[in-house]
């Protein structure tokens, strides 16, 4: 494997990390906003928030997976 694709997945797994961790936390504080809210819309809308937010998480991690598994890179 090329010095240049091992960089190129190096910089592909850190993005992918960053993003994943922001995802998270974005996420952890909707539920806490949801744990919170007092009104049904809003309580529906910030499910529907997480949902989508729990669902992007999953993707990226999907992702991550993928350009983990391609190896030798190890941080």
């Amino acid at each position: 494997m090329s010095e240049e694709h091992t960089s190129q997945r190096r910089d592909e797994l850190h993005e992918l990390t960053g993003a994943l961790d922001m995802l998270t936390l974005l996420r952890e504080e909707m539920e806490q906003w949801l744990e919170e809210a007092q009104d049904p819309s809003e309580r529906e809308t910030l499910e529907n928030v997480v949902g989508h937010l729990a669902t992007m998480e999953a993707e990226y991690r999907r992702r991550r997976r993928i350009v983990e598994g391609d190896k030798p890179y190890s941080p």
